[in-house]
């Protein structure tokens, strides 16, 4: 599956609510994810760019590993997930196993929504807070991003490591 996808950063999510309630739309309720990105020694999957993620749900642990695809204005990863019916520490020992081990760990709280066929997050990190468009398709992108009043110009195309590390550096 390709995810295609954009960020924006707000100082709060007040105008975003207010508009998604405007167009019908209720986010759901807040869930905190705690996400674990996995390597093996040396780094490979990093060097290649790839993420070997697991988080947290409802049913278990969520695996995800995302590749890049070479893109437009927006993110484009080729994603594929599966969920683990196990909690997060024992998929952390299973892959532990195999040598992989923690290399990254961030928390947030999220908000889930739709426009038509995009996913709307509202995801609050401590380093900011965040409204993230993501879908299959840039044209499914687009129109929320259109829908929401963002200007594409503005969205932002790195990962939340990305953003964490340039927030680390200004403190």
């Amino acid at each position: 599956m390709l995810e295609m996808e954009l960020k924006f950063r707000v100082d709060d999510f007040r105008d975003v609510e207010r508009h998604l309630k405007s167009i019908g739309i209720e986010p759901g309720d807040p869930v905190r994810e705690n996400n674990l990105v996995l390597d093996l020694m040396g780094g490979p999957l990093g060097k290649m760019d790839t993420l070997f993620r697991l988080r947290n749900c409802e049913r278990g642990t969520l695996v995800t590993v995302k590749k890049p695809i070479p893109a437009t204005a927006l993110k484009v990863r080729h994603e594929q997930e599966a969920v683990l019916e196990c909690s997060q520490e024992d998929a952390l020992k299973l892959f532990g196993l195999l040598g992989y081990g923690v290399v990254y760990s961030y928390e947030k709280t999220r908000r889930e929504c739709r426009i038509g066929k995009a996913l709307i997050c509202l995801d609050e990190l401590w380093f900011g807070r965040f409204v993230e468009i993501e879908a299959e398709s840039e044209e499914a992108v687009m129109k929320a991003v259109d829908a929401l009043g963002f200007d594409p110009e503005e969205g932002i195309r790195f990962s939340y490591a990305a953003l964490e590390k340039d927030a680390e550096q200004l403190r």
